[in-house]
């Protein structure tokens, strides 16, 4: 049997997994061990690419495939270097050699599931669950078809124990080969400590501020897997915890360590994105950069640049708003990131895409702000939509001294896409008369445009807002590679042969 080593034995590194620099974040997996062989996780790559990844625990080499559609939320064991994987839109049965879907499941077990076990009652099917749902779904293993389904049964909760407890621990993660794995915080991506006792004794406090999901006994060491994998692009190896039967973990064959199934774990991951950089190069990301009152970044060109976590603070005056002024950038990307109340000056941008949900660039001064190329879910606003009443009254008048101004703010002639302009007047804005109209305010208050077939053009909301918000006038951005850019585009025509809108 594992017998517990010396504790100065023990050492904790990364073990990298073939994640390329700028994977997003924010995506959340767990990290299973099936069997003496595989160990299996996942993350997402561009855009929203799920990928699984396999470590072969012989020989350190990775693997990486596909077919989840999401990260990874359980895993179950089959003989044959096969799997049950489950994700948050169905159960796959995956060749872990092959790196390919054998048998998929989506019907009647629903979406975003979380629990994979045995059936206590049926060792031929297994039970897909979530904790926010009263029934279960049961799952036949030979067929991989839906069997029915019964109200959730919730396992028995192993106590912490006191030994645990006088150790700081608040969720036990691992109990194997004489050891006790937990973590101090009971949420799983808190900033917290790993601790490793043994017979009472303290082996290993390490901490791990992206937070802990799981934790595997591997050869004389622990994995120790985060919660998200495209955050930290690395597991926490713990190392000579224990010996193993060939004595391993001490004076053994040094091959079967943990150390060396590290070793080739490296060169592996390196070799996959070596090859992945060829074909992909990496977009260069920028990461949790804040804009403090009155800093500047001027005079800037770049290209496939990704802003992730990235934002401007607030100012008390207006000579103290973060400025960005000659900054020139192709190919742009936002996740999770934000420029909202800044200075825009002098600034090219060739080609955006947000996230719909980080595509809101509110309370910003524009001057001389060019966008060209494809641009994906952006709304411009010159009201910043803070919560402080205060703050808020702050902008709004700047944005009034700044229409006393006649340099032009925007430059949409040469760009397309899913572009929404509220409130910067269009006397300001250079236009595309091919897809852009302009409706005042008092023809958008006094003429019946509500009794145009709109179909599925949305285009009807900016012109009910320029009547609620006090707008100069409504700007309407037909996005030609929008679904319901025909009815776009009707819709504009109409305005304008009833003289609602503007002419071109």
């Amino acid at each position: 049997m594992p017998l517990p080593a010396r504790a100065a034995a023990a050492t904790a590194i990364d073990l990298p997994a073939p994640i390329p620099e700028d994977a997003p974040r924010y995506f959340g997996t767990a990290t299973r061990v099936l069997g003496p062989r595989h160990l299996v996780t996942s993350w997402v790559e561009g855009r929203a690419t799920s990928k699984i990844g396999v470590l072969d625990l012989d020989d350190g080499t990775w693997r990486v495939g596909g077919g989840l559609r999401s990260g990874l939320r359980e895993a179950f064991a089959l003989p044959g270097d096969r799997a049950l994987l489950l994700g948050d839109y169905g159960l796959l049965e995956f060749d872990l050699v092959a790196l390919e879907v054998v048998r998929s499941l989506t019907a009647k077990i629903g979406k975003h599931n979380g629990l994979l076990r045995l059936d206590e009652d049926d060792l031929g099917r297994v039970v897909v669950g979530n904790h926010a749902q009263a029934t279960e779904a049961l799952v036949s293993l030979e067929t991989l078809s839906f069997a029915g389904r019964r109200r959730r049964r919730v396992p028995p909760v192993e106590p912490i124990g006191t030994e645990a407890a006088a150790a700081g621990i608040r969720r036990v993660l691992l109990r194997a080969a004489g050891l006790l794995v937990g973590s101090t915080a009971a949420e799983s991506g808190a900033p917290q400590q790993l601790v490793v006792i043994s017979d009472g004794e303290l082996l290993v406090r390490v901490d791990l501020p992206d937070g802990v999901e799981s934790a595997h006994l591997v050869r004389d060491g622990i994995i120790v897997a985060p919660p998200d994998l495209g955050r930290t692009r690395a597991l926490t190896a713990v190392t000579g915890l224990v010996e193993t039967q060939g004595g391993a973990g001490a004076a053994g064959d040094q091959d079967s360590t943990l150390d060396a199934l590290i070793s080739g774990a490296t060169r592996s991951a390196a070799e996959i994105l070596r090859k992945r950089a060829r074909r992909t190069p990496p977009r260069t990301v920028v990461r949790d950069v804040r804009l403090g009152a009155g800093d500047e970044l001027t005079d800037v060109s770049a290209e496939r640049i990704t802003l992730d976590g990235c934002d401007a603070m607030r100012a008390g005056t207006a000579g103290e708003r973060p400025r960005i002024a000659r900054v020139h950038v192709a190919d742009l990307e936002i996740r999770s990131a934000s420029v909202s109340g800044a200075v825009l000056e002098d600034v090219v941008v060739d080609g955006v895409l947000n996230t719909p949900d980080t595509g809101f660039v509110f309370g910003c001064e524009l001057r001389r702000v060019t966008l060209t190329g494809r641009i994906r879910h952006l709304i411009l606003d010159p009201e910043l939509h803070d919560p402080d009443p205060a703050v808020e009254r702050r902008y709004i008048e700047w944005h009034r001294a700044r229409l006393e101004d006649p340099e032009w703010m925007l430059d949409l002639r040469e760009a397309t896409g899913a572009i929404e302009v509220r409130g910067y007047p269009s006397r300001f804005i250079r236009r595309n008369p091919e897809l852009h109209a302009v409706v005042s305010a008092a023809s958008a208050a006094d003429s019946d445009w509500r009794s145009i077939d709109r179909g599925r053009s949305s285009l009807g909301v900016t012109l009910d807002m320029a009547e609620r918000s006090g707008w100069e006038d409504a700007m309407l951005i037909v996005d030609p590679h929008g679904s319901a850019a025909d009815d776009d585009f009707r819709f504009v025509r109409e305005l304008r042969a009833r003289g609602i809108a503007e002419p071109d």
